[in-house]
């Protein structure tokens, strides 16, 4: 008999709003497309409105309108699951174990990538929070919320009540905290120990609660995955303010929208908001802007004082974006002379000394490796948690997702590789293959998440000793075939990789 069926009883749990119905599957209880606030276009979030009666929350939310319509980027590292769309995607999903003896257990909460401008809490079949929730015996929320033009078009040049319409895709997030900060308990959840995890723009929306005072209470720790913000990063040109009102000001008046008739912006569609955009910018180049809300990232404007005491995991891996692309055949064929010249031609001066500085850093690594070596996400990362400790953090770890997959050595793990490992779902993504090295490493990364989310320190039996990170001592654990905490084993080879690599182009994907 299979054990994971949905039981004919289902779960009621009384929330600040209301009463909602999920599912039972197995000993968990799921909760899907909970409202945790509502808006109006381009305005700040509000609390949602309360009802009668039973809600029943059996299926997925709508998600944000998507600047890459139905397409995926080629490096989605699963199945990837298309969802209904909507401006009102303020919505959360909820996994919980049965509860007993009203104990309270740690929480989860996911927070998606995609920069700021695509993505979903379910894009990809991996994100399943059944796993990590079932087997670590903890809640798992996963959110939604606005993105891109909805999320942070900065119209505060056309009224008062737009000033802020440039960072309500992340004010989304912390009432989305806020939500679970109220509510978590009626699932079993314990509001006063709240992990906050995001990988790439989910990290970038990390680092976000961290700046915001009015998001201190919501959570006690965080993980930001490959989404670190550095000093003039990738990922941030519509963070200047500047840039990002003359970018709104050039949409509106190709869409003949003044100060005067400003109330017609309610009325365009989503579509011509989208032409508009991409006539004066690209899709991708959203992010929040600095205001009297959002100060800024750490690594721009230091970490705020009211954070300092928050512990965070700082990740990224050894792949992210490559640029210097080669097939598992071109790469067999090579001989050690081969890729000296491969490197030489590639990274022309630097790369007699990138490659003498991989050897050292690498040493269990192929040569080859340094085609797919990144360190835009590892610099920012660096940057950051630089910040942290300059505000007295105490508790900053780093990682580096270092090893290859599949496990013939072919490819260097790339951006959000590890995702489905810390799920517990690399069995969902066929390049994890999870026989052998993979289970080890889906052990690794499970393990070292539950510990801290469940105390706040990532030590596991699958790593060697891990200390926080001090000044001037950038202490990394690098994730490999065989795990090591080194330190400041990297810092010239990320400066030479982010001067000498080619830049990484994101471009839209073509049908």
């Amino acid at each position: 008999m299979n054990q994971y069926v949905f039981e004919e009883t289902r779960p009621v749990v009384e929330t600040k709003y209301g009463k909602l119905r999920g599912v039972t599957y197995g000993d968990m209880n799921i909760f899907m497309g909970i409202e945790y606030a509502h808006a109006k276009r381009f305005h700040m979030p509000e609390e949602p409105e309360c009802w009668e009666g039973i809600k029943n929350a059996y299926q997925h939310g709508p998600i944000s309108m998507q600047v890459l319509d139905t397409n995926p980027f080629f490096y989605y590292r699963g199945i990837h699951v298309l969802e209904k769309q909507s401006e009102d995607c303020q919505n959360l999903n909820i996994w919980a174990p049965k509860t007993l003896n009203e104990e309270k257990r740690p929480v989860f909460v996911w927070i998606h990538g995609g920069g700021f401008f695509a993505g979903n809490a379910y894009e990809e079949i991996s994100f399943d929070g059944f796993n990590l929730a079932h087997h670590g015996d903890i809640i798992f929320v996963s959110i939604n919320h606005r993105l891109n033009i909805f999320g942070h078009l900065n119209l505060e040049d056309y009224g008062e009540e737009f000033k802020n319409s440039a960072n309500v895709g992340i004010f989304d997030v912390v009432m989305a905290l806020k939500w679970v900060h109220e509510n978590i308990a009626a699932f079993g959840g314990d509001p006063e120990n709240v992990t906050i995890c995001g990988h790439s723009g989910g990290g970038g929306k990390v680092q976000c609660m961290y700046q915001i005072e009015e998001c201190v209470p919501y959570f006690q720790r965080g993980i930001c995955l490959s989404g670190a913000r550095g000093k003039n990063g990738a990922g941030t040109a519509m963070g200047d303010r500047e840039t990002s009102r003359a970018v709104a000001k050039a949409m509106l008046d190709d869409l003949g929208i003044t100060k005067e008739n400003i109330n017609e912006i309610y009325d365009v569609p989503f579509s011509a908001l989208l032409e508009a955009c991409k006539k004066h910018s690209s899709p991708f180049n959203w992010s929040p802007v600095k205001n009297d809300f959002f100060p800024g990232f750490p690594a721009e404007v230091g970490l705020m004082e009211f954070s300092k005491d928050k512990p965070i995991i700082y990740g990224s891996t050894l792949g992210e974006f490559p640029t210097l692309k080669l097939t598992a055949e071109e790469k067999a064929a090579m001989t050690e002379e081969d890729k000296v010249a491969f490197f030489r031609e590639k990274l022309g001066e630097g790369a007699d000394r990138m490659m003498e500085l991989f050897k050292e850093a690498y040493p269990d690594h192929d040569l080859i490796d340094l085609a797919a070596h990144d360190s835009r996400c590892r610099l920012g990362a660096i940057q950051s948690i630089e910040k942290h400790l300059e505000a007295g953090c105490k508790e900053v770890y780093n990682f580096l997702a270092a090893y290859n997959v599949p496990e013939d050595g072919s490819i260097p793990i790339w951006h959000g590789g590890e995702v489905a490992y810390i799920f517990m779902n690399e069995d969902k993504v066929l390049a994890l293959n999870p026989a052998v090295y993979g289970q080890l490493y889906g052990k690794i990364f499970s393990s070292l998440v539950l510990n801290y989310v469940k105390t706040g320190n990532p030590n596991c039996n699958y790593l060697p000793q891990w200390h926080p990170v001090t000044k001037g001592e950038m202490r990394t654990m690098i994730i490999d075939k065989k795990p090591r905490e080194a330190v400041n084993f990297d810092t010239e080879l990320v400066e030479l990789s982010a001067k000498y690599m080619p830049k990484f182009k994101l471009v839209l994907p073509t049908k």
